[in-house]
């Protein structure tokens, strides 16, 4: 049997044939992290988004509209029920700090976040205002 001369180039070859692979397979993990990171963040933004617009619903709807006996009048909103609100629904929504009130009282914080706003009637003024619940 004859000997190879070429021994040593073998494994040469196959070293410069295993780095393009490997470089792929970090590149790829990297892409793929950085993808479900993303949909993660994108995800937890929305639901967030979600909770704040059932929350506004809501405030819009039954807890701070008006009411006359068993009459509930939507989007007739009592300024005074909008007070301690935001503690009472942010804990079992899963959300810590939530602002919610009328612009003509006072604007929602710099710092808030995500604001949802529904435009109702303030009761008091007679007049169109808007709500807003952040978050």
């Amino acid at each position: 049997m004859q000997k190879s001369r070429y021994k040593g180039f073998a494994s040469f070859d196959a070293m410069f044939s295993l780095i393009p692979i490997l470089l792929l397979t970090v590149f790829l993990l990297n892409t793929m992290r950085y993808i479900l990171y993303d949909s993660v963040e994108k995800t937890g933004a929305q639901e967030k988004f979600n909770m704040l617009t059932v929350i506004a619903d809501y405030v819009v709807k039954d807890a701070g509209a008006y009411g006359e006996g068993d009459a509930v009048y939507p989007n007739l909103i009592e300024p005074a029920q909008l007070n301690g609100l935001g503690a009472q629904l942010g804990p079992p929504a899963g959300m810590e700090n939530i602002f919610i009130g009328l612009e003509s009282e006072g604007r929602p914080p710099a710092d808030a976040g995500t604001c949802i706003y529904r435009i109702v009637v303030n009761r008091v003024t007679r007049e169109i205002d808007r709500l807003f619940v952040c978050g």
